[in-house]
């Protein structure tokens, strides 16, 4: 899995690729939610059995990607654009100040474990 593919800049015109696209199951609206997250708590490298989507609207951060086989990539990302994390795919966050905005999961299959797990 190419990271890259991941960061969707979608004020640039970026949309999800086609490839990622038929990595991820369906998202569940049920569970989209207000973030706001502060330099001082970042959020720390984990991953889920479901996608994940991040969708930044104030402030920038660092988001780190890292696949099950290691490849690791750093992103600079600010608002307007959104991370999508397929399952397996550790992901994280640093602030630079306090960031902002929306995130929501896939449909959570019943054999899947929830919250952060950690490698």
């Amino acid at each position: 899995m190419d990271t890259n593919a991941c960061i969707i800049r979608l004020g640039a015109g970026e949309r999800v690729s086609e490839a990622l696209g038929k990595m991820l199951d369906t998202p569940d609206m049920t569970t989209i939610g207000a973030f706001a997250v502060s330099k001082e708590n970042p959020t720390e490298l984990h991953y889920h059995d479901y996608d994940e989507y991040w969708y930044f609207t104030e402030g920038t951060t660092t988001v780190t990607l890292r696949t099950a086989e290691g490849q690791r990539a750093s992103y600079r990302i600010g608002a307007g654009e959104l991370v999508v994390t397929p399952k397996g795919i550790e992901h994280g966050h640093v602030p630079d100040d306090v960031v902002k905005g929306v995130q929501w999961v896939s449909v959570i299959h019943p054999a899947a474990r929830r919250g952060h797990l950690y490698r």
